[in-house]
């Protein structure tokens, strides 16, 4: 096999949506020294969905460096930060996962100017057809960069909010008649089934204006359904997860991506769970 890329793992870029291309990105850094060190994002000069059909071998060499401040660390913490940096940073809060419990207004935000300019901007809340229906919220533009890393095959914008919080206030609210998370093993192991999208989004939000929640937002005017296509050959027969911590490396057919995942015959990987992590990627 030949080596087509090696560094320090992070998540899968991609262009377009019908069908999705996805650019495999590692970062390398000035020195092997364990200390801070600034990492340099390397684009694969090949798009990994080229690779689809063909044996790949994923090679896990053990190192792990922290995602956010370059230190060599023994463990990762939420998807590539050391420990120090899991403990410290603002994107690392629980708030971040749960955006309803945002604490900036109480003055207690780890670090108050990036709160600012990360959670103070418009957030749309999306409804995506991924494992099943579910419920989202996101402030990336496109709001089909979102989608795209759910494995969402079709969504559609339901309102937009100008807050983080009112956007996790909301969707927490809209948990009580709908799920927001994705089934990830269903997800990687077949299609979704197709729904009527605009219909449902025409009852959530006559839902949610019945609750009155006090939460200022803007309804989406948008009616045309986003569909998206993945780089698959034929999903594999089981969502065996493949961890770096248990196992050194994967050599198998690659058969397909989707979402952050990497389906292979016999097992997948979420690749956004294990930025930080050094990898050598081979393939015939």
């Amino acid at each position: 096999m030949k080596e087509l890329s090696s560094g320090f793992l992070r998540m899968m870029d991609h262009e377009g949506i019908d069908p999705v291309e996805y650019i495999w990105v590692v970062a390398s850094y000035p020195s092997s020294e364990s200390g801070k060190q600034e990492a340099q994002l390397v684009p694969a000069n090949f798009k990994i969905g080229s690779l689809v059909g063909k044996k790949v071998k994923l090679e896990f060499t053990g190192k792990i460096r922290c995602v956010n401040c370059g230190k060599v660390t023994s463990k990762s913490f939420n998807q590539g930060s050391c420990f120090n940096c899991f403990q410290t940073l603002a994107e690392n809060d629980l708030c971040i996962l749960r955006p309803e419990t945002c604490h900036f207004h109480l003055g207690t935000c780890r670090e108050p100017e990036w709160g600012e300019g990360y959670c103070f901007q418009k957030h749309t809340v999306y409804l995506a057809n991924t494992s099943g229906l579910k419920v989202g919220i996101t402030r990336e533009k496109p709001v089909s960069n979102r989608w795209v890393d759910q494995g969402a095959q079709e969504a559609i914008p339901l309102l937009e909010v100008t807050s983080r919080r009112d956007a996790g206030l909301i969707e927490k609210q809209f948990t009580t008649v709908i799920d927001d998370k994705t089934k990830w093993q269903k997800m990687v192991t077949e299609d979704s089934v197709p729904f009527d999208l605009i219909s449902k989004k025409k009852e959530l939000l006559e839902v949610l204006d019945s609750w009155d929640l006090g939460v200022p937002y803007t309804e989406s005017n948008e009616q045309n359904i986003t569909k998206l296509s993945y780089p698959i050959s034929e999903y594999p027969k089981k969502s065996k997860s493949f961890s770096p911590d248990k196992e050194k490396e994967i050599d198998s057919k690659l058969l397909g991506i989707k979402g952050q995942y990497l389906l292979f015959e016999d097992v997948v990987i979420n690749i956004r769970a294990y930025g930080g992590y050094e990898i050598r990627l081979y393939s015939e």
